[in-house]
């Protein structure tokens, strides 16, 4: 019988981005709050025998617009673990995509990182979240955020992730994700942005503080995004989706990461359903209704 397993790749939104610098090797540097959502794209991962000389993997996608090849991060991260572990046997995987693609969500870090902890699942390697954590910096920058999940402050270009504490209150908030269907490249994002040495940068501070204590008001007011107004400059239609979103009062909006993706947080699943059945009415067909997650090991 093959060993079969299916898992649930989380999506991410920013509830805080700066960024601070650009590095000599090409990245920016940033210091960034992800938090882990409900809203999730579903693997199955099945070992297929020997890799009989290849590397064995196999990919099929429900979104025909991916590649099913080494052009899909999953695909690289299957590749990578194999060659790291020095394993001989190929793996089948099925990937079902509910997570949109150039959102801002995260889905193909995700995804990847759902790979490589369900690989180590499958072949019971055992090798732990810091070597998972540095196979997955290797693979994109959001990827080890993904190895940890729940609530964390990233810095580096991403791969340095040190999770954070919340109030148990905040994980009974509800954000309503509106995805208007602009797939953005992140690449285009930083590159048309323009980095003011002499501007201060935001203090993360006061926002671990809100999260600490829970309070949905502050918390939404200190929502933000160093790279929201680069994505309305190029996408002015955005702007006006926020102003849309804002007009339902929740506690805070704000652009995910590069976008496209604009959420809203609100304190009850009521007014996150009834922000979301208004979207609806006017038209928009990707309103996800979510909720913040846990750290496995806090669940």
């Amino acid at each position: 019988m093959n060993k079969r397993l299916k898992l649930q790749a989380h999506a991410k939104i920013n509830l805080f981005l700066e960024v601070l610098g650009k590095r000599q090797d090409g990245y920016h540097e940033i210091e960034t709050v992800m938090q882990e959502i409900g809203l999730a794209d579903t693997l199955e991962i099945e070992e297929s025998g020997s890799t009989a000389g290849d590397k064995g993997i196999e990919l099929t996608c429900t979104d025909p617009d991916l590649p099913s090849n080494e052009g899909n991060l999953v695909w690289k991260a299957a590749k990578l673990f194999q060659e790291e572990l020095r394993i001989n046997r190929g793996v089948r995987i099925n990937l079902k995509k509910s997570i949109p693609v150039g959102a801002g969500l995260g889905g193909g870090s995700s995804d990847a990182a759902t790979v490589l902890k369900g690989l180590d699942t499958l072949w019971r390697t055992g090798i732990g979240n810091e070597r998972l954590m540095e196979m997955a910096s290797r693979l994109g920058s959001d990827v080890p955020f993904f190895i940890l999940g729940g609530t964390a402050v990233c810095r580096g270009r991403g791969e340095r992730v040190n999770p954070l504490k919340v109030s148990s209150g905040y994980h009974d908030y509800y954000y309503t994700l509106l995805y208007p269907g602009i797939k953005i490249s992140t690449a285009i994002v930083y590159n048309n942005l323009k980095i003011d040495l002499t501007k201060s940068c935001k203090d993360v501070n006061l926002l671990f503080a809100a999260l600490e204590t829970g309070n949905a008001a502050s918390l939404g007011q200190l929502l933000f995004n160093r790279l929201e107004a680069v994505a309305f400059g190029l996408y002015p239609e955005l702007q006006e989706i926020k102003t849309l979103l804002e007009s339902y009062r929740p506690c805070g909006v704000l652009l995910s990461g590069s976008g496209s993706c604009i959420y809203g947080l609100y304190e009850t699943r009521r007014e996150a359903e009834e922000t979301g059945l208004e979207l609806k009415r006017k038209g928009f067909d990707k309103v996800y209704i979510t909720q913040p997650l846990l750290r496995e090991e806090e669940s």
